[in-house]
Order: C-alpha cells, then structure tokens, then sequence
C-alpha cells in the first residue's frame, strides 16, 4: 500500500485551513506540519489535528511534504510564495492571493519562473458539484449570456483576527473576498474569459459597520480567448443571513443554472470537500488541480470588478 498523501499548512490567517485540515484526514492523508507566525494558533491547530507544529516555512519545507497548502495574511502572500515555490512541491493558496492590482503584481514578481502547474490558487466553488454539473450540461452549448450572485455574511470578516479581511485596502472587502467566488464560477463556465468594459454600483446599510460594502453589483461583458464576447452580471453581497451562490447561463437552448442556498451542507455542496479530493489526487501528479495562469485570470477578474464597482478603476 502506498503511504499516505503528506499535506503541509503554511499559515492560518482565515477558517479554510482548518476545513481543509478535516477534509485532508478525511480522506486518509497525513498532516505533516503546521507554520503559522501566532504561536497560540499555531499550537491550537496542532493539537486539534494531531500534527507537529513547524516555527518556520524553511522548517516546514524541510519536511518534504507532497502538498502545501498555504493561508498566509495578504500582506505576507509574496514573500510566502516565493519561500514555498523554492520547495518543489504543489503550493495551493487558499483565497485570496491578491485585493488589488499592487498585490498582484507583487504575486506576479514572487511566482516569476515557477511553473505554473506548481503554484496557484482556487475558490472552493469551482469543485461545488452543482457547479460541475452545470459546466457539463453547458459544455457543448452556446452560452449567449451569464448571471452569478455571491452572498456572505459580511460579519465574519469582521470577526476578532480577521478585521483585515474587511479592510478593501488591505484583505479586499467584500467585494474581493466574496465576489471571488462569483468570478471563480465563471471562469468554470468561460475558462479564461477576461472581464473587460463594464459598469458598477456599491451600496452599504444604514449603520452598517462594514469598512467595505454590504452589496454590489457590475454589469459588463467578457471577452473570451477564442473571440467573442458574453454579457455578464455580477451580484457579490454581505448582508445578514445565510450564504448564497448562484450561476445562470442563458444558452441557445435554454436556460442552465446552479443555485447553493441555504439548505447547502457546506462541506460538499460548496466545494470544500471536493476541493481537497482534487488536490491529493493532483498534487499524486507533482501538480495542482488548476493551473496557476488559469487561477490569476480569475483574481484578475475580482479585482477589476471591485475597481469598476467602487469606481477606483477605469470602466
């Protein structure tokens, strides 16, 4: 019998390492080190999952896992990338990599000259099955237009240690850190299609204590990489209540869609799950499940829409 799949997890900055974590076990892997630059949450990951705490990237590198999967702070992603893409294994980050075009530049310079099939990242709701699904029922279809909706909470973001997140500035609002996954879903639908002239709103709550939005909205078109365009809207919210993702494709034949609502177990109808299945069996391979150019044309897209949104960026 072969040994177990050897995951490493460099930093915990937000909650979906410690999904991933349970989904790594799940699946029989093994948990071969944790590096986290807070030693209590450092410390507190490790006994939870039973692995060895490792007090730096270099420690943890040492190790030789098979697969990285890294959550560092966004003002640490560059410097993080660059230490763990020195290690040969599949580094895969967990959203986001990049809030605005600074730091995708500063992801560009640290990643320059690794191989893209090595280092990249993904929404867990491109591995959602009903997204897999409707991918599949629309492979073959003309799609002549998409609609896509993102709503999260907006409050966990600003939850005790995750201020950050909420900062658009800093960790990209919820613009960023929730319209990613409308963006991630598209791209499943149109890989590669680039969000080009486009139009936006934003609007915040009365007394809303959100630093970003608690709702926005952009209209625009994608300019696909065989030619041609696809109109597209895209709703990202944070307001109260449960989460929601949704993607329609009017096609030729048809309307197609895929709707995670309330009644979703988030583990599997969101992706999470599914999202570790691909990386062990990936990372088997020396690789990622997505390819690190293809993940950047989806930051790319977020970040463009939160520009024509806020009105920070020529439409």
């Amino acid at each position: 019998m072969s040994r177990p799949l050897q995951i490493g997890f460099a930093g915990l900055a937000h909650s979906h390492p410690y999904s991933d974590a349970e989904n790594a076990l799940a699946v029989g892997a093994e948990i071969v080190g944790v590096a986290d630059p807070d030693p209590r949450r450092r410390a507190e990951f490790a006994h939870r999952f039973g692995c060895p705490q490792r007090d730096s990237l270099a420690a943890l590198c040492a190790r030789r896992p098979d697969l990285i999967i890294a959550t560092p702070h966004l003002d640490d992603v560059p410097r993080t990338a660059a230490l763990l893409a020195a290690s040969g294994a599949p580094v895969f980050f967990n959203k986001v990599i990049a809030a605005n075009r600074r730091q995708l530049e500063a992801w560009d310079e640290a990643v320059d000259g690794v191989p893209s099939s090595l280092i990249g990242t993904s929404s867990v709701l491109r591995f959602a099955p009903a997204v897999q699904e409707l991918r599949r029922a629309t492979a073959d279809a003309e799609i002549l237009g998409i609609r896509v909706i993102a709503q999260h909470d907006n409050a966990l973001f600003r939850s005790a240690g995750r201020e950050w997140q909420d900062d658009p500035t800093v960790g990209g609002g919820t613009l960023v850190t929730v319209g990613v996954h409308a963006w991630e879903m598209v791209d499943v639908l149109l890989p590669g299609a680039v969000l080009t002239g486009s139009t936006g709103w934003v609007r915040r709550r009365a007394g809303s204590p959100t630093r970003s939005e608690d709702a926005a909205a952009v209209s625009g078109t994608l300019s696909l990489p065989g030619g041609g365009a696809v109109p597209v809207e895209a709703w990202v919210t944070g307001v109260p209540g449960p989460d929601r993702y949704a993607i329609e494709a009017l096609t030729a034949d048809g309307v197609a869609a895929a709707d995670i609502g309330r009644d979703a177990d988030a583990d599997e109808a969101m992706g999470f799950a599914g999202l570790i299945r691909e990386l062990a069996a990936a990372a088997r391979e020396g690789r990622l499940p997505v390819d690190g150019a293809q993940s950047r044309t989806v930051v790319a897209n977020t970040i463009r829409a939160a520009e024509i949104a806020r009105g920070t960026g020529a439409s």
